[in-house]
Parts: C-alpha cells; sequence; structure tokens
C-alpha cells in the first residue's frame, strides 16, 4: 500500500510539523497598552542601538553621556496577493473577497488605512492636533502586489490574463516591482517625490528575463546581473541622497532598512523569489563579514509571513502532469540561509488542498543540499504550521455564502482562523501593525494615532464563536509527525466526511447545498445556464475592453476591406451586445440581484449548484466503483489516457506523475478513509460524538471545495485526469513526496534537440484505475495481463503541430524519482538544443515550422503597430500547407493571419 513517507535507508526521519495552536475565544488582536509597547519598542530597536553606540563611544573617551541621536529605521512592509486576487475590487465587492494578505495590508502602518476618522475615534482632536500623524514621517511605507492573472497597469498588464504564459512573467515582473519599491521608500525618505510608474516599469523590464529571452538563450541569461546591473544607477544615486542628507543633519538619519513581507499562494512563491534575489542583490563582504547592504543601508526581512506556497505553472486540464516551479521560482524556493538576513518566517498551510496542480512548497528542506541522507528539518526561526479547508481557506478570499459556507457572516468564514494567527505571529516579531483602538492608551493615540485600525479594519479581523469552537475540536485531534504525514491523515479525514455527503448522499438536504441549489425556491438557483455565461463573458469582454483603454492599454485595431464590411460587422456586434443585455436582464430579474462586472479580473459565473453536484457523483464514481471497466490485456487503447501541454517550455519545471503510485494512493485513501468514517459517524448523517459532530459542521459549513470549484466554470465535470483519492504533491526544496519524471524545466523539453518558442508534449500512459485491481481485487477489478512501462512522450511544435524529432539516451533524466533536484542537475547536462533558424531548418518540417514563426512574430508586430501591410507575404507562405496534429485546434494566429491575408487581397 502506499506511504506517504518511505526513508532512504541511513536518513534520519524529517522534523516533524510544528504544533498548530488552538484559538482562544477572545481572539488573537492586541487588548492592551503594554502589548502594543512591546511592539513598538521593536520599532525603536535602530534608535536604541544608536544610542548605545554613542553612550558607548562618549564614555571610552572621557565624554559626558550624549542626548539620544536623531536617527531612525525605515520599515517598509511588502504584499504579494495570490493569483486571481486584486485588493483594490476585491475591497468594493458585496461581500468583501480580500484575501488575508489584502487584510493584513489594510491592517498596516503606513498602509490605506493609516487616518482615523470621526467615526472610528471620539479623538479626532487629538489627532488632528498631533505633529506626527504622518507614518511615513516616522519611516513607515506598505505596498501591494495584485496577484497574477489581475490588471495591473503599472507594469503594463491593462487587462486580466488568464493564460499560463503571463502567470510566469506576470510573476517575474511583480517580484521585480517590489524591488522597485524599496527605491521608493528611500527617495521619498530624502524628500524626492514618489517614483513614477513608469520609471519604476522601465527598471522592472531592465531586471527582467522575457520566456522568449529565455528560451533563446537556453536559460543562460544571469538574472541576478541584469538585476544588480538595472538597479546599481539608483541605487548610486540614492546612496549619494543619503549620504548628502547625513552632513545636512535636517532630519533624522536613516540607519537601516527593516521589512515585513507577506504572501499567498503564487504571491508567497513571490515573497520567497523576493528574499532570495533581495539576499543575492545585497550580499557584500566587509572586512570578512558578510554584511547585507541596500544602498548602503544595512537591510533585513525582520518576518516572512506565507499563506499556503504554490510555485506552480498552474496547468488546469493537464493531469498526469505534475505542475512544478515558474521559470522564476526554480531555485528561489529555498529560504536564504543567513539568520541576520531572513529573521523569522511563519508559513500556513492548507490541510485538504488536493488539486493536481497546485501543489505546495514547504519552507522544510535537507540541511545540506548537496548531501542526500542530511536530515530534512525547518531552518532555525522558519515555523511551519497546518490549518484546515483548502488552499483559500487559509489565504482568504471566500466571500460568506460561497458554494453555501459560512452563511452567517465574514466572522464564520473559516480563513479568519489563520489570518488571527499570521497578524499574531508577526505583530511578536515587531512589525507595524495597526491595534484595535481599545487597545491603546491616550497617549499612545494621541503621538500616534495611525496605530488605531479602522472600524472596517477591525471588524475585518472578527471571528465568531462558532467558528472558533469547530476549529478547536479539528485543533484537538490533529495528529504529529512530518507535514507529509500529517496532510495524509488530514486527507483521510475528509475523505470520511466525502463517503456520508456525497456517496451517502446526505449533502443534499444540508444548508449549505440548499443555499447553493437556491434553497429550493424556484427561480432562486444563482448557477448560469450556457446561453447566460456566454453572454456576461460576452459583455464582461467588452467592459473589458473599453476599461483597458481607459488605463493606458492600446485601442484594439480593427481593420475591415470596405466601409460596407464595417457596416454590417458594427451591426452584428451592436444585435450581439443587445441580445447578451437581454439575456443578463433576465437573469438579474430570475435571481433578483443586479450583476456588476468586475474588468480587473477574469468572469467567473456562479456554478455552485453544479459545484457540489458534480463533485458528489466524481466521488461516489470512483468510490463505489463505477467505472464500467473491461477485462483487458493491456494494448487496448481504452485502456490508456493521453494528454497534452501545447506548451512545455514557459512554465520552468514541469513533470509526468506515476501511474502506479497513484493507484496505490486510491488503495490506501480509499481504506483509510472508510475506517475513519466509523470513527467520524455512527450512522449515516450521524456524528459518533460531539466533538465529531464540531468536525463534521466544520466540514459542512466552514470548508470549501476547490476542486469542484476549479473545473466546473470550463467544463461540466471532473478535473481531468485528477480525482478525490490522490494525496496532494509537497516540494521540499528540491525533493518531493511523490516519485516524478522530469518532462521539462524552462527553455527545454528533455529529449528535444531543437530549440523553439513553443513546444508541445503529448504523453500517452496506462488509466492507474486499471492497475488498482493489483492491489484491490475485493473491488472486481480485472487484474490486467499487461506489463507497466514508461509512457509514449512525442513532442511537437505548439504552432504547426508537426512531431518533433527526439533525442536517444535520455532514460536517466526521465526516471522517477522523489529527488527531483538530482534530475534537474541531469538535465542542466544535457547537450543544448539547437536554436531554429534558416540554416538549421534542414528538412522540410522543420522549415515549415520556421515560417510559422516568422509569421507568429508577424501577426505580433503587427497587431502592436496596427500595420498589417508587411503580414500578407509572410501569411501567404503558410497558407494551404498542411493540417495541425490532429486533435489540435488550428492555432489562432494563422487563423488571423489567413483572414488578414484574405482581406487584404480582397
Amino acid at each position: 500500500m502506499y506511504e506517504p513517507l518511505v526513508l532512504t535507508p541511513g536518513r534520519p526521519t524529517p522534523q516533524r510539523l510544528h504544533v498548530t495552536p488552538s484559538f482562544p475565544q477572545e481572539g488573537l488582536l492586541p487588548k492592551k497598552p503594554g502589548e502594543v509597547a512591546s511592539n513598538l519598542r521593536k520599532h525603536k530597536e535602530v534608535e536604541r542601538v544608536a544610542w548605545c553606540d554613542a553612550r558607548d563611544a562618549a564614555a571610552k573617551t572621557g565624554e559626558a553621556p550624549p542626548n539620544p541621536p536623531c536617527v531612525k529605521a525605515l520599515t517598509i512592509s511588502l504584499f504579494f496577493d495570490g493569483t486571481n486576487n486584486h485588493e483594490p475590487s476585491d475591497n468594493d465587492a458585496k461581500p468583501p473577497t480580500t484575501t488575508n494578505v489584502a487584510r493584513l495590508y489594510h491592517a498596516t502602518i503606513g498602509g490605506p488605512r493609516s487616518a482615523i476618522t470621526e467615526d472610528d475615534s471620539s479623538e479626532k482632536t487629538n489627532a488632528q492636533s498631533s505633529e506626527r500623524t504622518d507614518p511615513k514621517q516616522e519611516g513607515y511605507y506598505a505596498y501591494y502586489m495584485q496577484g497574477v492573472g489581475t490588471e495591473f497597469k503599472e507594469i503594463e498588464e491593462f487587462t486580466p490574463q488568464g493564460s499560463g504564459l503571463t502567470m510566469a512573467v506576470g510573476g517575474e515582473n511583480r517580484i521585480n516591482w517590489g524591488i522597485t519599491r524599496l527605491l521608493d521608500a528611500i527617495g521619498q525618505t530624502c524628500g524626492k517625490p514618489p517614483l513614477i510608474a513608469e520609471d519604476a516599469y522601465a527598471i522592472v523590464k531592465s531586471m527582467g528575463i522575457s520566456r522568449l529571452q529565455e528560451v533563446l538563450t537556453l536559460g543562460l541569461q544571469d538574472g541576478n546581473a541584469r538585476r544588480k546591473a538595472a538597479l546599481q544607477p539608483e541605487l548610486a544615486k540614492l546612496e549619494g541622497e543619503l549620504a548628502k542628507q547625513r552632513e545636512q543633519g535636517a532630519t533624522a538619519e536613516v540607519k537601516a532598512i527593516r521589512l515585513f513581507v507577506y504572501g499567498f499562494s503564487r504571491g508567497a512563491a513571490q515573497a520567497r523569489t523576493f528574499a532570495n534575489w533581495l539576499e543575492q542583490l545585497t550580499r557584500v563582504d566587509v572586512d570578512g563579514q558578510v554584511r547585507h547592504l541596500f544602498a548602503g543601508l544595512p537591510i533585513s526581512i525582520e518576518f516572512l509571513g506565507l499563506f499556503d506556497t504554490v510555485a506552480s505553472v498552474g496547468f488546469a486540464y493537464l493531469a498526469p502532469f505534475a505542475a512544478g516551479h515558474m521559470g522564476w521560482a526554480d531555485d528561489s524556493m529555498r529560504l536564504p540561509d543567513s539568520m541576520s538576513f531572513l529573521r523569522r518566517c511563519v508559513h500556513l498551510v492548507a490541510a485538504h488542498e488536493q488539486r493536481g496542480c497546485f501543489p505546495l512548497d514547504s519552507i522544510r528542506r535537507k540541511d545540506d543540499p548537496n548531501n542526500d541522507l542530511s536530515p530534512s528539518r525547518y531552518r532555525a526561526g522558519t515555523f511551519e504550521y497546518i490549518y484546515p479547508g483548502v488552499h483559500s481557506d487559509v489565504g482568504g478570499g471566500y466571500p460568506s455564502g460561497d458554494q453555501g459556507k459560512a452563511l452567517a457572516g465574514g466572522a464564520d468564514v473559516l480563513s479568519q482562523i489563520a489570518l488571527g494567527h499570521m497578524y499574531s505571529e508577526a505583530f511578536k516579531a515587531g512589525a507595524p501593525l495597526q491595534v484595535p483602538l481599545s487597545a491603546l492608551s491616550p497617549e499612545q493615540l494621541k503621538d500616534a494615532p495611525w496605530l488605531g485600525m479602522t472600524l472596517e479594519t477591525e471588524v475585518s479581523f472578527d471571528v465568531s464563536p462558532t467558528l472558533v469552537t469547530r476549529f478547536n475540536a479539528w485543533q484537538s485531534q490533529l495528529s504529529s509527525g512530518p507535514l507529509e504525514v500529517v496532510m495524509a491523515r488530514e486527507a483521510e479525514l475528509i475523505t470520511a466526511w466525502r463517503i456520508d455527503r456525497f456517496r451517502h448522499g446526505s449533502m443534499y438536504e444540508k444548508p449549505f447545498y440548499l443555499h447553493a441549489s437556491g434553497g429550493g425556491k424556484p427561480g432562486q438557483n444563482r448557477d448560469m445556464t450556457k446561453e447566460e455565461r456566454e453572454a456576461f463573458a460576452h459583455l464582461h469582454e467588452l467592459q473589458m475592453e473599453e476599461d483597458a483603454v481607459a488605463r493606458g492599454a492600446k485601442p484594439k485595431q480593427r481593420r475591415y476591406a470596405s466601409e460596407e464590411e464595417r457596416q454590417e460587422a458594427e451591426t452584428r456586434a451592436a444585435k450581439r451586445k443587445a441580445d447578451a443585455e437581454q439575456v443578463k436582464a433576465a437573469y438579474e430579474e430570475r435571481t433578483g440581484a443586479p450583476v456588476t462586472f468586475n474588468t480587473h479580473k477574469e468572469f467567473d459565473p456562479p456554478l455552485e449548484k453544479r459545484q457540489l453536484h458534480n463533485a458528489a457523483l466524481d466521488f461516489k464514481r470512483d468510490y463505489i466503483p463505477e467505472w464500467n471497466m473491461r477485462e483487458g490485456d493491456g494494448e487496448g487503447a481504452w485502456e490508456f489516457q493521453t494528454a497534452t501541454v501545447v506548451n512545455a517550455l514557459f512554465g520552468g519545471l514541469v513533470y509526468l506523475t506515476n501511474e502506479q503510485d497513484e493507484a496505490g494512493e486510491y488503495e490506501r485513501m480509499r481504506k483509510l478513509g472508510t475506517e475513519n468514517y466509523s470513527k467520524l459517524f455512527r450512522a449515516i448523517d450521524t456524528p459518533a460524538n460531539e466533538q465529531s459532530a464540531h468536525i463534521v459542521a466544520l466540514f459542512d459549513d466552514q470548508v470549501h471545495d476547490s476542486r469542484a470549484w476549479f473545473m466546473n466554470s470550463a467544463i461540466n465535470g471532473r478535473e481531468v485526469f485528477s480525482d478525490y483519492f490522490r494525496y496532494r504533491a509537497v516540494f521540499f526544496d528540491d525533493e518531493s513526496n511523490k516519485r516524478l519524471s522530469l518532462l521539462a524545466r524552462t527553455g527545454q523539453v528533455i529529449g528535444v534537440g531543437i530549440a523553439l518558442a513553443s513546444i508541445g508534449l503529448s504523453v500517452k500512459r496506462r488509466d492507474p484505475r486499471y492497475l488498482i485491481g493489483l492491489a484491490l481485487p475485493s473491488l472486481g477489478i480485472p487484474v490486467l495481463r499487461g506489463k507497466v512501462g514508461m509512457p509514449e512522450i512525442q513532442a511537437f511544435d505548439s504552432v504547426t503541430g508537426i512531431a518533433l524529432p527526439m533525442l536517444e539516451g535520455v532514460e536517466a533524466v526521465r526516471a522517477f524519482t522523489k529527488d527531483t533536484g538530482s534530475v534537474v542537475q541531469l538535465a542542466k547536462a544535457l547537450p543544448l538544443p539547437v536554436p531554429l533558424t534558416e540554416q538549421t531548418a534542414n528538412t522540410p518540417e522543420l522549415q515549415t515550422i520556421f515560417k510559422a514563426a516568422e509569421v507568429a512574430k508577424a501577426v505580433k508586430a503587427a497587431n502592436d503597430s496596427g500595420d498589417m501591410s508587411g503580414l500578407l507575404m509572410q501569411a501567404m507562405d503558410l497558407m494551404d500547407k498542411g493540417d495541425p496534429k490532429p486533435g489540435l485546434q488550428s492555432p489562432g494566429w494563422l487563423d488571423q493571419a489567413q483572414g488578414m491575408a484574405k482581406e487584404l487581397t480582397g
């Protein structure tokens, strides 16, 4: 049977997960002025050290003790939000859908809510009379970076982008934008105006390496060297400004930079990469000692707060591919070793996330990355805790009522527990966080009114007594052990809940399902029909295009062969819009609520009833099982499954999972889930005891189903090649809890000898369900006579669909292993692919691929410039030159090129 932890002989057991604490009924926000004073003393540590140094120096020379020096530290907080999370628009939603990262941003000194209002305090007069009402004067700055996939106009992402390409490139730009925020804070401290977005983005672009550059240079461009070269002129100028400020003595001298960094999901991966890149940028040798200096100032990350790190490519439909790390996340998830640079890190992970493309990146790692027998442990000053729920049940972002959960309001949303814990950890580490006004003394409020939370912020941290009781019941049963073992037990626990709710059908009478399905009232079901989804998506696209122009994007160029054609097209567009608006009006009348479009994010139609119903069918089919399997010999096409990656290059590391292991995972989870069912329930829909009742209620009313949501907005079915009987993949730096086969890394597909900008992969392997009979004959599944072997892997050009020649002798690189780091090193030692040029395109197939790439570049250039005149001849060269690979759609750029060519030729 599958085991979540199998040790290499001679290697110690990995370090245990830190014990998740119970949650107090009164919450974790500070309540007394003394707690605030203790936090403020950490803010003033630089002043205390400077004064001690000055007194020591005076004592050595016999001088009188000096007055306290006029110095300060720059305290900068950075917030990297998760995928598809966008604080400004999430905060405007009703109810709000802000993540825990966004809520911590709201509660940070120097953030968007650093001024109290009349509604928040009766001390308004005192606040206005204070001379210290601007936290920037005290050195506090806070910056927020919205999640990948959302609009971020400052880095020229004017519309939301759901594509994997933006997920990768957008992430790198956000990290580099975070670095420019340090330049901005230092500049403002020196009396300069804020760094304007255009100048900051120019620096970001000069620091970054595009996906195309990575592919064409085969990953040889040194990102750290590029960042240093781009920053050096800016840092030199700021160092000069700081020196001038010291000489003038008109303002407090800046002695150090203290950073507090937070991240969720891919934003957590960005935060970890930011920490590594900054450590490399700032590391210098001073008199034989390693120091970290930025613009000549000592710099450190005092606290790194992470929610459920996901650094994956995020393929939605492509299992059996296990998403690895994005290009910018390769080799940058391991936390910096220097405790003087990174002082403390807290990572909160989700116990019940199971989506195949959301693997977790733990902060545990080998002490010695070069020693296979080195113990896997947590670096000193780093802590990892597990919390109930799926990805966003820990990182936040769910509104009350979503999937029928937390119907009592925002204080019942499960992520409030993790939010409170992270706030408490950061506050104890000296983070510049606001506190409830009731926790401040009159003197504290008068001296620093920005210490007080607004009422809106304080309410956003509320936790209901019911939620606390249920969480503590879950916490009291939580097992101990290494992370992968504890996560496996939690997957088996929620499987027991699913047996009752999904297999036995008790879900259909529960409040969460009744709410999601409209309370059983005719016309109240919010699920959109296919016609409604298409109408809303079209209207959203139109509004998004209009809003993008308002944000600075270039208007879309539409060209017509004649005035008559233009009028016909505009008439069709107007009718389609009118029809869509009619459908929208009918939907709003049916549901009784108006719908507004958030063009900062992609459109996500409400499909909650379908999600939950399909989830139950999905689970039940696999649990019973109801597969309609036939006796086979291991050779029939129906016994295999095929998956395709359209472009395996853009995302960094891409792995293939092992079907034998997946069969073993099914065996274990079904067996132990059934055993847990008898402990959690004594009969159908009847919890075994009071503690079980609280845990069942937590799963019913708080824990969401991310698998059910993930696929149902796009297809009416299950997550392709995946199910509820898979354990979550976990990366521990360069190791994994699963055996994986490396398929691709940034710029290189294993076994392909030619370098292209886009390479697809098609993988055919045995359906793991046909292996389960070997382990569980009691299920009546036929035992196959065919042997298990390596999958069939075929590479093809993504643009034309033409098959690419594969190299021999790469079996060692493709071997399944948990030691992913060693395999990546083997891949790096392979001969570099030859770039495809006019000279190297020495076969008819490669010549067609080369021409296709040239046309694709021409289409992009034409779109960017609005000039189609240079497109005609190149497009015509590819007209009627064969069909794409069977099963692949004709590439959109080719359709566009052919259409333009036809228009231009009349």
